[in-house]
């Protein structure tokens, strides 16, 4: 089964999927959504990249996020790259893109590795031996989740 497809109400707000994929590679953060064996929802802000045309997050080798992924690896991603309050307007500005993919934990080294550099030369271009270093330091202690990418849609007002 793919991922959902609801229209969007106002589609004059509404982004390509092309302009929603770079809306996500600009933004730094977002919240996850997955859902536990038993039905119920959970979101976790994090931080991301995109490698691939994936979506790449770390976090603890163990924890509700991974037990959720376990459970059912389907998931949202929603990120916002503008949101700004307009009070004379009793309105937003915004500009925000929600990913629908599927999770995979990686667990050859080589991908570990190569995602979290990813991540980390995201947020820290100029520093390639800390990334590493840090890498190094914390690879066997962190689990790495590659989200495929099934559809994204993106809405702004600007």
């Amino acid at each position: 089964m793919s991922a959902p497809n609801h229209p969007i109400r106002r589609r004059d707000r509404a982004l390509d999927e092309a302009e929603a994929l770079r809306l996500l590679q600009e933004t730094e953060w977002g919240v996850l959504a997955t859902v536990d064996a038993d039905g119920w929802p959970y979101a976790v802000p994090v931080n991301h990249a995109v490698a691939d045309g994936a979506l790449i997050i770390h976090c603890a080798t163990v924890g509700h996020k991974l037990a959720n992924l376990a459970a059912n690896p389907k998931v949202s991603y929603c990120a916002v790259a503008l949101a700004e309050a307009l009070p004379l307007e009793l309105a937003t500005r915004y500009a925000s893109v929600i990913v629908f993919g599927r999770a995979e934990l990686l667990t050859e080294a080589g991908e570990k590795r190569a995602a979290l550099r990813a991540l980390g030369l995201r947020f820290a271009a100029e520093h390639h031996d800390v990334v590493e270093r840090e890498i190094d330091k914390d690879l066997f202690r962190t689990a790495v989740v590659r989200i495929h990418i099934e559809r994204a849609t993106g809405k702004a007002r600007r």
